[in-house]
C-alpha cells in the first residue's frame, strides 16, 4: 500500500475556534474554510486544520488509494484505531510510538 505525505497538518484543541482566531487574526494566515465541525487556514503550501480535543503533537496526514486496506495493513503492523469516520471523516491512527496521523483517501492522487 503507498502513503504519500499530505500538506494537511491538524492540531487539537479544547477550543479550536479561539486557536483559528489567534493564527487568522495574530499570525496572519488566511482562513479557508469554517464551519461548526471544520476550520481551516493555509500556511504557504500547507493546510492547517483544528480539531476540538485535547491538546496532542500535530497530527499529520497521509493520502492512500484505498483507506480501508491502508487501515487494515497499519492494524497488522501494531498501529491502533483513535477515530474513524470513514471516508471524508477523520480517521486518525497512533502508530506504535504514540505519534498520530491522519489517513486521508485519494486514489486520484496515484493514478499520475
Amino acid at each position: 500500500m503507498p502513503f504519500k505525505f499530505s500538506r494537511c497538518i491538524c492540531l487539537q484543541t479544547p477550543d479550536a475556534e479561539k486557536a483559528t482566531r489567534f493564527y487568522h487574526e495574530v499570525m496572519g494566515l488566511p482562513s479557508v474554510i469554517r464551519t461548526d465541525n471544520q476550520r481551516e487556514l493555509t500556511a504557504s503550501q500547507n493546510r492547517m486544520f483544528f480539531d476540538t480535543g485535547e491538546p496532542r503533537g500535530p497530527i499529520m496526514e497521509f493520502i492512500v488509494p484505498d483507506l480501508d486496506t491502508a487501515k487494515a495493513e497499519l492494524l497488522a503492523a501494531g498501529c491502533t484505531v483513535i477515530r474513524w469516520e470513514g471516508k471524508g471523516g477523520c480517521c486518525y491512527i497512533q502508530d506504535p510510538f504514540g505519534f498520530w496521523f491522519n489517513l486521508w483517501e485519494d486514489p486520484q492522487e496515484f493514478t499520475e
